[in-house]
């Protein structure tokens, strides 16, 4: 198997733990704003977002699957997406949001939007081995998540 068949079913696998950790009665998991296991996870992402920009940009080894979590804000709430298709220039940065919106109303499935770094709460990348990096904000959803689906999980990320 070539190395770009590895990349596509590790993000499919990934992709198709999501779909089915979302698919219960709720279509998102619901966190308090004030969890303390996910701040320090959104805390921990942002810290370590300069390491996602320098491999963004430069991408000597293979890696590929860049996506950004964004906090977007309306008059019906708050919710998290993960934005796809990231694009950077000219001090700006934008992304396509790749799933529903259960909460806010101001954007949907497949909307470009731009994206401020101030909204920006985890991100991920596949590197050249194929394991996911970032994705710091799934970790305190493991323990609502089924136990199958945090094994396969593990299984592709870079630090479990």
């Amino acid at each position: 198997m070539n190395h770009l068949s590895q990349i596509t079913l590790a993000i499919l696998a990934f992709l198709s733990i999501m779909i089915t950790a979302c698919s219960q009665r709720d279509n998102i998991t619901a966190v308090a704003a004030d969890d303390p296991e996910m701040m320090a996870a959104i805390s921990n992402a942002r810290v370590m977002l300069p390491q996602f920009w320098q491999v963004f940009n430069t991408r000597g080894h293979g890696e590929s699957g860049f996506a950004l979590k964004v906090k977007i804000t309306d008059g019906k709430g708050t919710e998290h997406f993960w934005a796809t298709d990231i694009e950077r220039r000219d001090g700006k940065v934008t992304g396509t949001i790749n799933n529903d919106a259960e909460i806010v109303s101001s954007v949907k499935l497949g909307d470009s939007i731009e994206i401020q770094e101030a909204e920006i709460t985890d991100w991920l990348y596949m590197n050249g081995s194929g394991k996911m990096v970032g994705n710091y904000t799934v970790k305190p959803l493991f323990k609502k998540m089924p136990p199958a689906d945090v094994e396969r999980l593990k299984k592709i990320m870079a630090d479990p």
